[in-house]
């Protein structure tokens, strides 16, 4: 029988090495890549994020940006780097589980090449309606839709993104037909819907509330499973459709075979910086608001497929072909 002291020496000849490693790293400035192009709010919120762990790490954690392809370039080059805990991945939702949907090629594969670390935040989607639709609510937009015959049309900036794919997953769980129009710049959106060129908007939250707050847009609903701090009276479309929720949500990643004790490290250093209120008020002024769930490697793991999976099926039901 295998002695208390023994199992407890073999546990230490474990444990010990990998506290060292984590104490040890980092000796050398740190890389987060962002596949976001400079003053993105994923590029915004990962500054603030470097600017925290640079002081608690005594090390500069350097931001680059990498962005095209929908994100692809940037989690590519992260994925094609070495696995040391010198570059981390500070990505949005899109290449992380949307674009595999999207594209019939993409040069990585999220689950072999990339070890989550943890969640940091969720944008939700609002839905808004012009004031000339009639509509105040999920319900009588539903009605209205079903009325119209097809006819009613919604806006989002960009084609192929939350937005969009948020409008798609409306349609499919309600069963009403809508026209969707793309537009290059989010300020066309808002203004053709105020002035009811189209009918309806879906975007951040931040791009629309103050149109919202002058009264020239009708808040319908917001996509978030849970009421948004501060914007309380915002009416959520779970309400309405139980279980709707899609979001443009970020999360810190690493190449595939990060040391343990460092991703360990990680967690918890982006943890205790998301407990730091500036560093909350900037991301909510941008519309992503910290969860609490989905914090471990595990949990962000599961979300992940589980949003890859929403995603797959939202597509398939809209027909989207991939490029």
């Amino acid at each position: 029988m295998i002695s208390f002291l023994r199992v407890s020496t073999l546990v230490l000849a474990v444990l010990l090495p990998l506290q060292a490693h984590a104490q040890e790293w980092p000796t050398r400035f740190v890389r987060m890549i962002v596949p976001g192009s400079p003053g993105s709010a994923p590029d915004v919120m990962a500054r603030f994020m470097a600017d925290r762990l640079s002081q608690k790490w005594g090390q500069q954690v350097v931001v680059e940006n990498q962005p095209g392809a929908g994100g692809n370039i940037g989690v590519a080059a992260a994925t094609r780097s070495a696995p040391d805990g010198y570059t981390l991945l500070f990505s949005q939702a899109t290449p992380l589980t949307l674009n595999q949907h999207l594209f019939k090629h993409i040069p990585y594969d999220v689950e072999k090449d990339l070890d989550p670390i943890t969640f940091v935040g969720d944008g939700p989607m609002l839905i808004a309606a012009s004031p000339k639709l009639g509509v105040k609510t999920i319900q009588e937009l539903i009605a209205k839709a079903k009325a119209s015959g097809g006819k009613l049309s919604y806006a989002t900036p960009g084609v192929k993104n939350v937005p969009h794919l948020t409008g798609e997953l409306f349609k499919s769980l309600t069963g009403v037909e809508m026209q969707h129009v793309s537009y290059r710049q989010n300020s066309q959106a808002v203004t053709d819907t105020i002035t009811g060129v189209v009918d309806l908007v879906i975007d951040g939250v931040p791009a629309l509330m103050p149109q919202v707050i002058a009264g020239n847009l009708v808040a319908l609903g917001v996509t978030s499973e849970r009421k948004l701090p501060g914007l309380e009276t915002l009416p959520l479309v779970n309400d309405t459709l139980p279980g709707f929720a899609i979001s443009g949500w970020f999360a810190v990643l690493a190449p595939k075979g990060i040391p343990l004790a460092v991703l360990q490290r990680v967690n918890r250093d982006v943890q205790a910086a998301l407990d730091i209120e500036e560093l909350t008020a900037r991301m909510k002024d941008l519309g992503v608001y910290v969860d609490r769930s989905n914090r471990t490697p595990e949990q962000l793991t599961a979300y992940m497929r589980s949003q890859s999976e929403m995603f797959g099926k939202v597509a398939a039901a809209a027909k989207i072909e991939k490029d």
